[in-house]
C-alpha cells in the first residue's frame, strides 16, 4: 500500500492479482486499503465507463461521504486534494484509492476503455446536499481545519 505523503488522508495502493487455473482473480479486501480502525459500510456501488468528450469527470468533495475507487480497466489520472494543493496522480488497472470526506477529487486523462468502480458509504442524494463543487469553498474548509 502506498500513501506517498503521510500528511494526506487519502490512500493509493495496488491490488495484487492472483493467478487461478482458469482466470486471474483481483481480490480487493477493503480492510487492507483503509486507515487502521476505519469503518466503511458499503451502501452504494456504481461504475463509470464509456468515457466521452473531454475524457474527465467533474471535480468535487463530499461533506459526509467516503469513497473507494478501483480502476477495473484502462488508465486515468485521479485529481486529489485534502490540504489545499491539487495533485494529479496516474492510475492504472488494479489501482485502488481511499478518498475520505473533505477530499477534493475527480478524474482526468481517462482512457476510452477506462472503467472505475466506486464504493460509497451513503446512498445517492439527487439533491447533492453533501457536495462541494466550488474549489475555493473547498479550499476554505480544508485550510481552516
Amino acid at each position: 500500500m502506498a500513501n506517498t505523503t503521510s500528511s494526506h488522508k487519502y490512500i493509493i495502493a495496488k491490488i495484487n492479482p492472483v493467478d487461478a487455473p482458469n482466470f486471474v482473480m483481483n481480490p480487493a479486501e477493503l480492510n487492507r486499503y483503509l486507515p487502521k480502525g476505519e469503518k466503511f459500510p458499503i451502501k452504494r456501488v456504481y461504475w463509470i465507463k464509456d468515457i466521452k468528450g473531454e475524457m474527465k469527470s467533474g471535480q468535487h468533495a463530499h461533506t459526509d461521504e467516503d469513497e473507494i475507487f478501483i480502476i477495473i480497466k484502462g488508465k486515468c489520472n485521479i485529481i486529489l486534494d485534502d490540504t489545499g494543493e491539487i495533485k494529479s496522480i496516474p492510475l492504472e488497472e488494479n489501482s485502488i484509492v481511499w478518498v475520505p470526506r473533505l477530499t477534493w477529487h475527480g478524474y482526468e486523462k481517462m482512457s476510452s476503455d477506462c472503467i472505475v468502480l466506486a464504493l460509497t458509504n451513503i446512498n445517492y442524494d439527487p439533491e447533492r446536499k453533501g457536495y462541494i463543487t466550488d474549489y475555493s469553498e473547498f479550499k476554505k474548509k480544508v485550510t481552516t481545519k
